[in-house]
């Protein structure tokens, strides 16, 4: 694990309850949010490894966002916090190429 992923406190950005941390030399992210558990709130962690798997959970979580936010109340920030990830990925492999 990346030393961004491993220490979300310090290298993570922060969408409501959402945490995204984004390593660009690999070109991935990984996202910690609350899922709703048994008894309470369990963490999830989701990692996606390239810009095709964020744009796909991105179309899926901004979808629920709309469909049903009372079902998936933390769908909004996490599709938020993937776009953030997309976007400084895109802007970093755009500029490597540009170099």
């Amino acid at each position: 694990m990346s030393l961004q992923h491993a220490n979300p406190e310090k290298h993570g950005v922060t969408f409501g309850e959402v945490v995204v941390t984004v390593d660009l030399e690999l070109g991935d992210c990984m996202v910690r949010a609350p899922q709703r558990g048994p008894i309470g709130p369990v963490p999830r962690r989701m990692r996606l490894n390239s810009l095709d798997e964020i744009r796909g959970a991105y179309q899926i979580q901004s979808g629920l966002a709309r469909r049903a936010p009372s079902e998936n109340p933390h769908a909004a920030d996490i599709a938020r916090a993937l776009e953030h990830a997309g976007q400084r990925l895109k802007a970093h492999q755009k500029g490597r190429r540009n170099a």
